[in-house]
């Protein structure tokens, strides 16, 4: 039996999980759009968690909205599948408690973690787990190995510090901090706010950084829906939205809104990408949506 989950804290934390309960020969890693565009092969029997629905799974665990997903089809695979926390809180309470007890910290913080339930220190001075899960950002390199590494610790029964202090994971730590300075360097030439809505615009700076996407909420409390623009190529650009996680007056579904530009995403964030001769227009358009 395969595992396909999503290459974060919460599908890290996941694999951990279901790997203690189920034989589990392989564990992939996949992209949410991968898996709706049934870009992944996914075999009959396969377990797939904290990604979107696919017809040959037979177990699945998913914690957002599910409504567009027939019923009938729903019956048909193990699992739980509502909205909560995490999708490793929904893996947690499927198996049981009682069976995966040593687990209830990291459960917890994935919890945290998969619901934006962060403090501004959490964001600005991470430490503990909440450090590990910003060397996991599906934006940076997706190493397989590196993902193991980090299951293969915790199932160890190492601390959020042991982990820490692993080569690889110190090393991952000091690229996201360089990247996090670079970012708020660029971002403060980078970003305006129109009225609650906060636009960066990185579509003239090469190599923009990755950054933490929460950051922009501490620096502009007063905005509750950010709008990030890059370019890809030459005609191509990337939008990426998402509702602020302390100003949450937000009342847009953005996975929807996103569905509309050709995207797609959850109602809290979402992406979709624009040609760069219209840039400018389908900016403004997305903008006023969300004003």
């Amino acid at each position: 039996m395969r595992l396909i989950t999503r290459f974060d804290f919460d599908g890290i934390t996941c694999a951990v999980l279901i790997s203690e309960v189920e034989t589990i020969h392989e564990i992939n890693f996949a992209n949410p759009k991968d898996i709706e565009d049934r870009m992944v092969e996914i075999d009959v029997g396969d377990v797939v968690a904290h990604l979107p629905f696919h017809p040959d799974a037979r177990v699945w665990f998913h914690h957002h909205d599910t409504g567009q997903v027939p019923q009938i089809m729903l019956d048909k695979v193990r699992g739980k599948h509502e909205k909560a926390p995490s999708a490793a809180h929904l893996v947690f309470e499927f198996y049981g408690p009682e069976r995966l007890s040593k687990y209830q910290e990291l459960v917890s913080e994935a919890d945290r973690i998969g619901s934006a339930n962060l403090t501004q220190e959490d964001i600005m001075s991470p430490r503990d787990w909440i450090l590990v899960s910003y060397t996991l950002d599906p934006r940076f390199e997706q190493d397989y190995s590196y993902a193991m590494l980090i299951i293969d610790a915790i199932k160890q029964g190492r601390s959020a510090a042991d982990i820490l202090s692993i080569p690889e994971v110190a090393r991952r730590v000091e690229i996201y901090k360089a990247d996090e300075a670079r970012f708020e360097q660029e971002s403060k030439r980078c970003t305006t706010l129109l009225d609650n809505v906060i636009l960066t615009d990185f579509r003239q700076v090469d190599r923009p950084p990755h950054g933490n996407r929460f950051r922009v909420f501490t620096e502009y409390p007063e905005g509750n829906v950010h709008l990030r623009v890059d370019k890809l190529d030459m005609l191509v650009g990337k939008v990426s939205v998402s509702k602020s996680i302390f100003n949450r007056t937000c009342q847009a579904h953005i996975g929807r809104l996103m569905e509309e530009f050709g995207g797609g995403g959850m109602e809290g964030a979402g992406t979709c990408r624009i040609g760069m001769r219209y840039a400018d227009t389908r900016i403004a358009e997305i903008v006023e949506r969300l004003k």
